[in-house]
């Protein structure tokens, strides 16, 4: 009999919450190396509390994907010399192509938000090449 791979199920309820990559931001790394051994993708959850945001950035490595579980969100994108905002419903996707500068928000002031975030042919965080652009029209900055 041929070994055909068999599924991994990680709960993400146990993997350890990474509060320093995107602060105010936990993220749970859900599915990369470190959790299943692929090479191929990264999966998170990310719990973005009342009024939490990230700063503008980009993923010089990869597309990058959301699904929006509990929110709205609001993201923030560079579209030519303007930043748009658009704010996003619960269960609706969203694409950042490789190099897209964006940033999300949480708008409300008493729920927290939740998406699923994936990078697409990465193996980790770290793979991915995040960057934090400093611009002076970030809305997302304090």
């Amino acid at each position: 009999m041929v070994n055909l791979p068999i599924p991994q199920i990680v709960n993400s309820l146990d993997v350890e919450e990474d509060l320093a990559y995107e602060p105010p931001y936990t993220i749970r790394w859900g599915v990369n190396r470190e959790t299943t051994g692929t090479d191929t993708i990264t999966m998170g959850r990310t719990i973005i509390p009342p009024q939490g945001r990230n700063g503008l950035h980009y993923h010089k490595n990869c597309d990058t994907t959301i699904y929006v579980v509990k929110g709205p969100i609001n993201i923030y994108y560079e579209d030519g010399d303007e930043i748009v905002r658009k704010e996003i419903p619960q269960g609706h996707f969203v694409y950042f192509p490789q190099t897209c500068i964006h940033g999300q928000e949480n708008p409300s002031h008493t729920e927290v938000a939740e998406l699923i975030f994936t990078y697409g042919a990465m193996p980790n965080k770290e793979a991915a090449g995040t960057t934090f652009v400093d611009d002076s029209r970030d809305p997302l900055k304090d």
